[in-house]
């Protein structure tokens, strides 16, 4: 296994959860309150405002985990909805605020932002709409708020990447979604209503495969770190990640999991 490759398996799951966790964050939960919109509404409209106005079709399709009827019927907006560029500004603050919080502190988290810069700017982006225009929304200065947001926007690299790693492995997005731990509970969480299809061997085996696909879909981004790079890195994310959930303690009625 390269070194980038082995850098990607080593730090994706602290990607996902620096980079996701502010989704079911107190943040986000009271921005999406301040603006009168339900959860699901304030995600959707929030994380793809980066999509511009598109239709709930579109956004279905490029968030991919979700039923389309789900999607739609957290889109639809009704006539005192704030205009979507006012979502999306106030979603990329909700992520910058629980950057300030979790990672107060921290005290190399200048040098994390500045080895995520180097992963996520030099990286093509053909297939991951969600991750070029996250990458294009302006960062802010400080350190905390600035890896937070970086964080988010590798996670959604990643999330691209496995989208399309599941489809050519053979597998549905909700075959994919019951595979993983509390694949029923988190199904359902994300709007999936049965009966469910079975998970067999095959399907764990295809899912296994997509894994390792999104791997290596993904190492290119990490090619422009040299081997020290890479370990700091690495270290970096596990060290930022423990804190943040240590201090992110979601209510347990929010623990089913990140919206994909």
């Amino acid at each position: 296994m390269s070194g980038a490759r082995a850098c990607v398996a080593t730090t994706k799951d602290d990607v996902r959860r620096l980079g996701g966790s502010f989704m079911k964050s107190p943040e986000a939960r009271q921005a999406a309150a301040d603006l009168g919109m339900s959860r699901f509404g304030y995600y959707f409209r929030g994380r793809g405002g980066v999509l511009g106005p598109v239709s709930a079709e579109v956004t279905a399709a490029v968030f991919g985990f979700f039923p389309p009827e789900f999607v739609r019927t957290h889109c639809a907006a009704p006539p005192d909805t704030p205009p979507l560029p006012r979502i999306a500004a106030s979603y990329a603050d909700s992520c910058r605020a629980w950057g300030r919080r979790c990672l107060a502190g921290f005290s190399s988290a200048d040098r994390l932002a500045e080895l995520l810069e180097a992963v996520v700017d030099r990286v093509e982006v053909p297939g991951i709409p969600l991750f070029a225009g996250w990458r294009d929304v302006p960062r802010p200065d400080d350190a905390p708020a600035r890896v937070g947001q970086l964080a988010h926007v590798l996670r959604e690299h990643r999330g691209g990447l496995h989208l399309s790693a599941v489809l050519a492995t053979g597998i549905s997005p909700l075959e994919a979604t019951l595979t993983r731990d509390n694949g029923l509970r988190r199904a359902e969480f994300l709007g999936w209503e049965g009966p469910y299809p079975r998970i067999d061997g095959e399907t764990r085996s295809r899912r296994a495969a997509a894994e390792e696909l999104t791997d290596r879909m993904a190492a290119p981004a990490y090619e422009t770190l040299s081997a020290g790079e890479a370990d700091e890195l690495t270290g970096l994310l596990r060290a930022a990640s423990a804190l943040a959930m240590a201090r992110h303690r979601p209510a347990a009625s929010q623990t089913a999991g990140t919206p994909a």
